[in-house]
Parts: structure tokens; sequence; C-alpha cells
């Protein structure tokens, strides 16, 4: 009876309401209990710091980039000797990259993302590669025709930053519809690895037989370019939209002249590199005298922009 004196006049009601509302709460924690757990510590999480633009240059330390990017840049230093830096744009975002090289600048859009590495043999290089994914957008569902024209666009978006066409000095210096018809072909032992003339805009039904992993590879400031096409084989329909990944390849000119020689001999690469490009240059004779019989056009003007 004294306690009933000591206790609000309504409290009858909000006994009820609390007898009522407590088994409901509980009964909600345990059905939907972890994902009112998540939502709490998503709001507790410092989520990573993204950046819409990343520059990236080769011969960068890759200290220096993932301090320039902290918070984004996932560094793997797993394997020994070697660093890889990888930037990753989350939550369906797409990023933009400026690749930056002496003077010029490249800005590309659509990047998924960029994955350089160094090396710890040679440490004065910094990051020596790097390897930028893309999509041509809208993501996962482009007219065909609209990628070929966006992809050209690309290519030439490229040359205007001041990168050269690069043939590989043992290839035949072919141009055009000559090019691909040449990288098409099984007339020679890796044909297929033919650098396309970014220059050449196909039509859309020759666009749509090109092999995924064609290149077509640049050159500028000692730096080489490999821009790579691959798309969705299972939405080739040309009247249908289909998905298109591209991926830009970056090296510095020590490094690819080091991939040019057997392991061993990579220690004293800069002494072997000028014979083995003498020996490339004596495979592209050969090759030329075959295709020029076959009625293919040499361009005899070119020369690499690496020379």
């Amino acid at each position: 009876m004294k306690l009933k004196k000591l206790l609000p006049k309504n409290w009858v009601p909000g006994a009820l309401a609390a007898w009522i509302i407590v088994p409901i709460v509980i009964a909600l924690w345990f059905m939907f209990g972890s994902d009112i757990k998540a939502g709490v510590f998503n709001l507790l999480e410092k989520k990573p710091i993204m950046y819409s633009n990343v520059m990236v240059e080769i011969g960068e330390s890759g200290k220096s980039f993932a301090q320039k990017y902290q918070g984004m840049v996932d560094v793997n230093d797993r394997n020994p000797g070697s660093h890889f830096y990888r930037v990753n744009w989350s939550d369906g975002t797409l990023g933009t990259v400026t690749v930056k090289n002496g003077s010029s600048s490249l800005v590309i859009d659509s990047v998924l993302s960029a994955m350089g590495d160094s090396d710890d043999t040679y440490p004065a290089e910094g990051i020596s590669s790097y390897s930028i994914s893309m999509a041509l957008p809208p993501r996962n569902n482009v007219p065909h025709d609209d990628a070929r024209l966006k992809f050209y666009s690309l290519l030439q978006h490229i040359q205007e930053a001041g990168w050269k066409r690069w043939i590989d000095p043992g290839m035949p210096r072919l141009n055009g519809a000559d090019a691909l018809r040449y990288q098409m072909s099984e007339i020679e032992n890796g044909a297929g690895l033919m650098s396309l003339d970014p220059s050449y805009v196909p039509s859309l039904d020759i666009w749509m037989k090109i092999k995924d992993m064609t290149g077509w590879q640049f050159y500028l400031n000692g730096v080489y370019m490999n821009v790579q096409l691959m798309r969705d084989k299972k939405r080739l329909d040309p009247n249908l939209p289909g998905a298109y990944f591209l991926t830009l390849g970056l090296e510095s000119k020590d490094s690819f002249e080091r991939s040019e020689q057997t392991y061993e001999d990579r220690p004293k690469w800069k002494e072997l590199y000028p014979a083995a490009r003498k020996k490339q240059a004596e495979e592209r004779v050969k090759s030329e005298e075959k295709l020029h019989a076959l009625g293919y056009k040499i361009d005899t003007e070119y020369r690499n922009p690496d020379e």
C-alpha cells in the first residue's frame, strides 16, 4: 500500500506499456540483432579516405605514393623483395587516374583500380610498373558501337598527351587495316602480339571480331604503355549492349629491357640488351620481306620512339 502511494498515478499504464514493449524489443533483437549491430558498428567504423583522382608516375617511390594517398592505398609487402601498392574505388564508384610523365599529363576516367609495384633489387627506380583497370561506361551495359567510338577516343586522347605508337622491334612495321589483318592471322608465330594502329578506326563488324587481349602500345619519356581490350564473351550480339574491360599497363624502360633477359642475366641487362635489340631488328627485316611478298604494305618511314 505504501509502495502504491510512492508510484505515479499512471504507473499501471506505464508498466503495461513497458511489459508489452520490452518483449517486442527483445524479439526484434534476436531476429535482426546482427543487422542492428552492423548498423551501429558501421556508424562507429572509420571509413577509408577516398580520393576521386589519383596521380601515378613511374619512378615515384612507393613510400611517397602511399603517404600521398594515405588511407586509400593498400600496401602488400608479403612477397620478399617486392612491394605492391593498390588503389580501389569502392561502393560502385569509378575513379580518375592522372598519368604523369615529364611534362605530359594523361587523365583517364572510369577507373576501377590501379596497382603499382617496386623491386628492392633496384630501389632507386621506385615504382617501375602500374596496371590500371578501367571500364567503358555505362559499366556492363554499353552498346557495342558506343564502346568502339569511346575506345578509339581514348586512344586519340593518349596520343594527344604525347604518347607515340610503339611497335615491338621484332615485329613488322604495319599500319591501319594491314596491322589488324596481320594480328588476326596465323602467318607468323607471335602475330597476335602485334601493336595495332591507334589511328585506324575499324567498322563495327570488324570491331566485333577483334580478339580479347589485343594490344595498342605506346612510348614516351622512358615509359612504355600497353592498352588491352577485353569484353564479356556472352554478350557479343552487336544489337544488344555488352560489357567491356580495359587494362592500361605502364612500365619503365629499365624494367622493360630487363624483362627481355633471362632471370639469371638480368643483373647485367644493360650490357646484354643491345645485342637482343639487334637480333630483333634482324627478325623484323625477315618478317617484312615475307609480308611484302604477300601484298602487305610496309611503313619504311616508321622509327621506334625508344631508339
